[in-house]
């Protein structure tokens, strides 16, 4: 007779608050990911050749500065997908809005606040609405990646400081340096 020799574990099932924190690291990139996606292919030319490179170059950037900072990489994700999202959320709201309000004239804006309004106002909205989504679509991920940037700069910075004032408390602690006494 053959005796089996397993080793016996306990295995105990998932609870709610591993399976939902499974959901958060898994999900929520994979959301935004998604987001990301739909906002780029609602833009058509303008979402593959302006905002795709973009919205890369924040995700790269985010990686990059979580994998050289450690300490902060938590911080450092969360800001990343924050502001892709709030990025890929207000050019879809822009998008819908200036649908919204490219459709109405002069006259209905004058009808609406039964107010004259000049004729040159129902152009000037739809203007005023692309204007700023070009800004929100050049603006924002030039200040996220700036933003990260700095903050790996004044990392850098710090640990530099960090070292050498480690190399000066060193020699200070007894008047002399650590390795070597002088009597």
């Amino acid at each position: 007779m053959q005796r089996k020799t397993e080793t016996l574990t306990y295995k105990a099932d998932m609870s709610k608050q591993e399976a939902f924190r499974i959901f958060k690291a898994v999900g929520i990139p994979i959301g935004i990911f998604a987001l990301s996606i739909f906002t780029v292919q609602n833009f058509a030319a303008f979402g593959t050749k302006l905002l795709c490179p973009l919205i890369s170059a924040m995700w790269v950037v985010g990686f990059i500065v979580a994998l050289l900072m450690p300490a902060q990489r938590q911080e450092v994700l969360n800001q990343t997908m924050g502001m892709i999202a709030i990025y890929c959320g207000a050019l879809i709201g822009l998008k819908i809005l200036l649908g919204v309000v490219s459709g109405a004239s002069s006259e209905m804006i004058a009808a609406s606040y039964d107010q004259a309004i000049p004729m040159s106002t129902g152009n000037a909205i739809p203007g005023y609405l692309q204007t700023m989504m070009w800004f929100v679509a050049v603006l924002m991920p030039i200040g996220d990646i700036s933003m990260q940037a700095k903050r790996l700069k004044d990392f850098k910075h710090n640990q530099a400081l960090n070292k050498t004032f480690g190399r000066v408390r060193s020699v200070r602690n007894s008047g002399h340096e650590n390795t070597r006494s002088i009597r």
